[in-house]
């Protein structure tokens, strides 16, 4: 696993500006975030070039007035969203991040992708693939539609996979994703969770908990992965907030500060990848 270089998300507590410099000081060498003002891209990417810190992707927003089901509605909120889509792939270009990872869709009720939702991401795709930026479609809930964008858009060089580890476990219910889009892995969002803790799978059961501090098999996540033939950064998406792990155990990391929460996540990190 030495061959694998080390990324994680800003958690918050300090401005972005500052948790940087704490990211690479613990020992990370890459990093992602979500997306901010050009003005504060700016800012980040100026900070990470004097860091020598890589900025792997901008995470698109999903939720809110930015809710990615109203793509597949179509009208003027599918419009917008589509638009802010296309300006987030046009930023990453700006500033040299090769990654704009995607939430294919967002709720649990629906299951019908539509023909209106497929023509707004061919707008998306076709920029990003003018701009070489690779989009990272994540495994979330409402797996059909990242199905039926893989199905449509697979030979398209912009179009890429990120596995998120967590979302594996509730979301997908512990299927193999990459067995489905391993061909296309270009990004990770490594975290733990404990499953569906309920008779329903909730946005409550993805705990985004340090590595080892739930119940994923590591060791079956990094041999899927090495099969694949990905060799690029591990990045990770966690949260700092007090939680509750396996076996009951709490865990209150959200005493800790910003700097000691990194320490801890990346020697978690390197634990359960050479598992």
């Amino acid at each position: 696993m030495e061959n694998f270089k080390l990324g994680t998300s800003p958690v918050g507590g300090v401005d972005i500006l500052d948790e940087l410099e704490i990211i690479k000081n613990v020992g990370f060498e890459g990093f992602h975030a979500g997306w901010y003002s050009i003005e504060r891209q700016e800012q980040i990417s100026n900070k990470a070039a004097q860091l020598g810190l890589f900025q792997q992707s901008i995470h698109s927003p999903f939720s809110g007035t930015h809710k990615v089901k109203y793509l597949w509605d179509g009208g003027e909120q599918g419009d917008f969203v589509t638009n802010e889509l296309i300006r987030c792939v046009e930023d990453c270009a700006k500033f040299d991040i090769p990654v704009m990872v995607i939430h294919p869709f967002i709720g649990f009720k629906d299951h019908t992708p539509t023909q209106v939702g497929l023509d707004n991401y061919a707008r998306v795709i076709e920029v990003a693939n003018k701009l070489n930026v690779k989009l990272g479609f994540e495994n979330v809930e409402g797996e059909e539609y990242i199905a039926a964008i893989m199905k449509t858009f697979w030979n398209e060089p912009s179009v890429g996979f990120c596995l998120d580890t967590g979302h594996e476990m509730c979301y997908n219910e512990h299927r193999d994703m990459l067995a489905l889009y391993g061909e296309k892995l270009c990004h990770t969002h490594f975290n733990d969770n404990l499953g569906v803790r309920g008779d329903e799978i909730t946005f409550y059961d993805d705990l985004h908990l340090l590595p080892t501090d739930g119940i994923a098999d590591w060791h079956n996540i990094m041999e899927r992965i090495e099969k694949t033939g990905y060799n690029g950064y591990l990045m990770s998406e966690l949260s700092k907030g007090n939680k509750i792990g396996k076996n009951g155990e709490a865990l209150n990391y959200g005493e800790l500060s910003t700097e000691q929460f990194h320490a801890i996540a990346i020697e978690k990190i390197k634990k359960a990848i050479s598992m």
